[in-house]
């Protein structure tokens, strides 16, 4: 019986057993309009899954269907899904259709195949807006309104994660990112580098302030609605700039980064006395808060010119 077991459990381990896959279904500001979806799945062309969802049931966005692949580490898995704009979908003719296909990945991965509905595909648009385009060619299917192959390598695949619909991948953050990265710079209307120890001056305001313009690149972290904040403190003296936090939405930027510029740090923020920074080194800190709970840092040790450049 312990052989017999044994055996059993590495069949289900083995290299060729097949991994976890899910279909992760998004729409893009359709909320509110599309009222029922009609999701079917099949695996080697045998229908897995036909469900029906109802706005006026639940929320229409997201749903999850698992993938049952019956033991076959190569079954092909497709995916249709059909908006209507009314709650019966047999009342209606769907408004907007997306496919997709992928072969399901090998144990032990956790994989999601993402399928978004996005406006740019909606064939039929509320208030005589764009309509987009009824991909009809095998294997085609509408993506940000246009036709395009509908099949996904395995390997590019998301990682499944229970927070998967706020991780969309973004110009900032793509699927399956690595750890991230900040890196300090300067500039007013664009990113440039900062080497430690490099000599910045402080500007005057037009309200009367002295500040350094902040500026830095960023990778693997959210795009938008990120808090980005800014720290500085005198080495060896406990003085400190008063914090600076904004949410802002980064550009992107080349190498697979992103940035973000014009940050108007203010040294004397707060009624601080100006003059325990100037002609002093200052360690400057930037630190990125995304809204999936991730964060990163970055350093840059700085000197600051004894003398303020006028406004």
């Amino acid at each position: 019986m312990r052989l017999r077991l044994f055996a059993l459990v590495c069949v289900a381990c083995g290299p060729g057993a097949p991994g976890t896959l899910t279909v992760g279904v998004q729409g893009e500001a359709l909320d509110g309009w599309l009222q029922s979806l009609h999701v079917v799945t099949t695996v080697d062309g045998q229908t897995e899954t036909d469900e029906v969802f109802h706005a006026s049931r639940a929320d229409l966005f997201p749903q999850e269907i698992k993938i049952d692949a019956r033991g076959n580490a190569k079954a092909n898995v497709a995916v249709r899904v059909e908006g209507f704009i009314t709650d019966d979908p047999s009342a209606s003719s769907p408004v907007i259709v997306r496919t997709a296909r992928t072969t399901m990945p090998r144990a032990p991965a956790n994989d999601l195949l993402r399928v978004r509905l996005d406006t740019w595909c909606v064939t039929s648009p509320p208030a005589g807006g764009l309509a987009g385009p009824t991909c009809t060619a095998p294997g085609q299917t509408c993506i940000a309104g246009s036709c395009v192959g509908d099949g996904i390598d395995p390997s590019n695949l998301e990682i499944y994660s229970a927070n998967w619909a706020l991780d969309t991948p973004d110009a900032c953050r793509p699927a399956n990112p690595g750890a991230p990265v900040i890196v300090v710079g300067q500039g007013q209307t664009d990113y440039l580098p900062l080497a430690d120890g490099q000599t910045l001056q402080a500007q005057t305001g037009p309200q009367g302030g002295h500040h350094i313009w902040i500026a830095l690149r960023m990778q693997n972290l959210k795009q938008s609605g990120s808090t980005t904040t800014v720290t500085a403190s005198v080495p060896g003296t406990g003085a400190t700039v008063s914090p600076y936090a904004v949410v802002f939405t980064f550009d992107p930027d080349e190498g697979g980064f992103c940035k973000l510029y014009g940050l108007r740090f203010q040294l004397d923020a707060n009624n601080a006395d100006l003059s325990q920074f100037l002609g002093h080194p200052l360690d400057v800190k930037v630190e990125v808060h995304d809204v999936l709970g991730e964060a990163g840092s970055g350093t840059v040790h700085l000197n600051i010119d004894p003398n303020v450049l006028p406004l």
